[in-house]
């Protein structure tokens, strides 16, 4: 009997740390670079668990790649950044088919941007440019329909540097 007594919050502290790691290879985001919080050896892994744990937030836009006006859902980058701890000024944001942008930080709180899941409600693939999908509220904002704010809208994310 008083060897469950302590068992129990063993087990609960080894679940909970379990859940915290996802396994590299299932991982759909790895965070890296100027970090406080890492998960995996010195970089934050994301799981679709542990993506599900943010709250979500909607962003109805127009873009330049669709014909009308999209809701976009999924959690916002500052809250992200913040989970990891993020203290740089730059992010690297690469998709899964290497290529890469920089977004300045201050464009997560000054814009609100989302790391978007879903598209009208439905969840983004890869061949729908999922699984993350950096969206701007370019509808909210006239000075964000342009060149550079749309290449910073980068489709089909699997990792942020932090610099």
């Amino acid at each position: 009997m008083r060897l469950n007594f302590y068992m129990a919050p063993l087990l609960a502290i080894l679940c909970a740390t379990a859940q915290a790691t996802p396994d590299p290879d299932s991982a759909q985001l790895r965070v890296e670079g100027a970090i406080t919080q890492p998960n995996y050896q010195q970089d934050a892994l994301w799981d679709t668990a542990m993506l599900d744990q943010l709250p979500e937030y909607e962003i109805k836009t127009h873009t330049p790649w669709y014909d009308e006006e999209k809701t976009f859902r999924g959690p916002r980058l500052s809250d992200l950044l913040a989970k990891v701890g993020a203290s740089g000024k730059q992010l690297t944001i690469t998709a899964l088919n290497d290529y890469s942008i920089q977004v300045p930080t201050s464009d997560a709180a000054q814009y609100q941007v989302i790391l978007a899941r879903s598209i009208d409600g439905k969840p983004l693939s890869v061949r729908d440019k999922g699984p993350l999908f950096l969206i701007y509220p370019f509808d909210q904002y006239p000075e964000l329909r342009n060149k550079l704010y749309y290449g910073r809208a980068i489709w089909q994310i699997n990792k942020i540097k932090v610099e």
